[in-house]
């Protein structure tokens, strides 16, 4: 069966992100964490890694205490997408390229957001992506990650990594009917593929908990916040991997 894609469709990426409850209560959990610290800081300098069509960044935009955003992603389409929706913004500036391997000033960045960027980082780049972040971000800054989180599998077996994607995406499937019982197939199809691409190793490198909290420790950053907002009730025990935003300093 061909199944919708929103890879570089940032309709369909649109579609498909809104329409999953765990992805909105996470990347609204991420929101707040920058509001919060948006309250306490004047002329405030983000970066929004692998910012998409920029989801997140339209729930902080229009707080007083922003000097300037800016976005980066490889996509050209979502980056056309966001371009044209914060259009009115001067103060928001949208770069194309590799989120690991950015050409910027070191030390320059209050916050920085990766929501939902590590999970599309190859995990050979992992390590370098978060100590980057570590180097990009001020010493008194905050980085702020809100990252899918796969259940526990076994480390070099293929088949207990998808089964591990499986249980996931099949939470999150059950999350959606749950708030839509009538879930238009088009939007099953486009969550079906976005497992796809993580049962492929393609697009979406999702990993456990322990490795990515590994990750985050190897980089010398320290964690002060740590949030599950997704699923909040497990009755069987049967799921334990989900959203989480983290919340760290240098």
């Amino acid at each position: 069966m061909e199944l919708p894609d929103y890879k570089d469709d940032a309709e369909a990426y649109e579609l498909e992100e809104k329409s999953r409850p765990d992805e909105m209560a996470m990347i609204k959990a991420a929101s707040d964490q920058v509001i919060k610290y948006l309250d306490q800081k004047d002329n405030a300098s983000i970066l929004d890694l692998c910012c998409g069509t920029g989801l997140p960044m339209s729930m902080f935009i229009e707080h007083k205490n922003i000097d300037k955003v800016v976005g980066v992603d490889i996509s050209k389409p979502y980056l056309a997408w966001a371009r044209s929706k914060f259009s009115k913004y001067e103060n928001i500036t949208f770069i194309e390229g590799d989120a690991v391997e950015l050409n910027l000033s070191e030390d320059e960045w209050d916050i920085i957001l990766l929501c939902s960027a590590y999970h599309h980082i190859e995990d050979e780049r992992k390590q370098k992506f978060l100590n980057c972040v570590y180097k990009l971000l001020k010493p008194d800054g905050k980085a702020i990650i809100a990252e899918n989180i796969l259940p526990p599998y076994e480390l070099e077996n293929e088949e207990s990594y998808k089964l591990a994607v499986k249980r996931f995406y099949d939470q999150v499937l059950l999350t959606a009917e749950k708030e839509n019982p009538i879930l238009p197939e088009n939007v099953r199809g486009l969550i079906q593929r976005v497992a796809q691409y993580g049962y492929d190793g393609d697009y979406e490198y999702k990993v456990s908990f322990d490795i990515f909290k590994r990750h985050i420790n190897q980089s010398k950053f320290m964690v002060i916040n740590q949030q599950k907002v997704w699923p909040l009730t497990d009755s069987n025990n049967l799921f334990s991997g989900g959203n989480y935003v983290l919340v760290l300093s240098r």
